[in-house]
């Protein structure tokens, strides 16, 4: 009885350790280092120190021909099967690799496949997936050569196996919206915005929870604390009024990021109950996780919970980084190798993004994407 006695105090003494470690992993987080102000974020020598400072070098120059390029890979990717097609290969993140990128240094490349991914995703800018240098078709996305985003693309010829489209006729939308004290209100109002413009080019037209062609939509605002600003329901009065709905969303400006805890409230809150179509077999699911921040509360889940949500029956995460995120962190959110993440210089460029969008639904039969 004295040994499980003696056991049993053993394992909850390791549990308090483990989490205040947790803990003050994650306060470690909120320190600003002063001398990184005076460093230049543009030097390419910078490039490779993810976790600490500002990625800079593929989304400070994006032009508009730039966003129309994000937007048309943004546009086809939704509501595919990517899971069925060769060129999508999300994997789970490996907590070590989390961790390493959250609160250490940049994890390293993975090891040199063999043989190299073939076929191997396009890459475009302002996706943040890396590159693999080995692959010999790479070469052509050197400087200099044509680019992806100019509308070329140099590696249709090499690769014959496109993902095929296989579109559901039902959409549930949940953003997840990141509001800490890092967005100032202007910024907030500009990230409102972009979130009504892509709301209102999503199709189908239709809102509602039936199967016959409808969408319904869902916010969440996440900061130091989640919640679900708009639930399913009240999209289905129609698109005007729950844009109305997300223009009026009041700032919250949360002391912290809680990125593992909003996906966790997405999964069992949002997803897991309610009106939620997850499991039917005619409806995607998709999740827009947007943020200008780095996760600072529960970081050590982080991995685990973005795993658990991608693993969900037909949901399809996408992740925009705002200026400051960490792009090793949106790929944890997204899977690495998912190709569904991107970055962005400000919030400014984010509702340019959507316009873009936008724009691209105007020019559909049906006048959505």
């Amino acid at each position: 009885m004295l040994r499980k006695l003696i056991v049993f105090s053993l394992l909850v003494a390791g549990g308090f350790a483990s989490l205040h470690y947790d803990e003050a992993r994650d306060e470690a987080l909120n320190y600003d280092d002063p001398r990184d102000e005076a460093l230049n974020y543009d030097d390419p020598r910078m490039v490779a120190r993810v976790p600490k400072l500002r990625h800079r070098s593929s989304v400070t120059n994006i032009d508009s021909v730039d966003l129309r390029g994000a937007a048309n890979r943004f546009t086809g990717a939704l509501g595919m099967d990517l899971a069925a097609s060769p060129n999508h290969r999300p994997v789970a993140v490996a907590t070590s690799w989390a961790d390493a990128c959250i609160y250490g240094s940049n994890p390293r490349p993975n090891p040199r496949p063999w043989p190299y991914p073939r076929p191997h995703p396009i890459p475009v800018l302002p996706t943040i997936r890396p590159r693999y240098p080995w692959d010999p078709r790479m070469a052509i996305m050197r400087p200099g050569n044509p680019s992806v985003l100019s509308g070329h693309d140099p590696l249709a010829s090499l690769s014959k196996r496109e993902i095929k489209p296989k579109r559901k006729i039902n959409r549930d939308i949940v953003f997840v919206l990141d509001t800490s004290g890092s967005i100032s209100s202007a910024a907030f109002e500009q990230a409102k915005e972009g979130v009504a413009l892509l709301s209102s080019s999503f199709c189908p037209t239709t809102m509602g929870s039936g199967l016959g062609g409808e969408k319904q939509i869902a916010l969440v605002l996440f900061g130091d604390e989640v919640e679900t600003a708009i639930p399913f329901t009240e999209s289905h009065a129609g698109v005007d009024q729950l844009n109305r709905k997300i223009i009026a969303l009041r700032h919250r400006q949360g002391s912290a990021t809680a990125t593992a805890e909003a996906l966790r409230h997405t999964r069992t809150n949002v997803l897991g109950q309610g009106v939620s179509r997850l499991n039917n077999s005619d409806t995607a699911t998709h999740v827009f996780f947007i943020t200008d921040g780095r996760c600072n509360r529960r970081c050590s889940q982080l991995a685990e919970e973005a795993d658990k949500l991608r693993a969900m029956e037909g949901v399809q995460v996408f992740a925009v980084g705002i200026d400051n995120a960490r792009l090793c962190e949106l790929e944890i959110i997204t899977g690495k190798g998912s190709d569904l993440a991107y970055g962005l210089r400000d919030f400014s460029q984010f509702e340019q993004f959507a316009e873009a969008v936008q724009e691209m639904a105007s020019q559909k039969p049906n006048k959505c994407v």
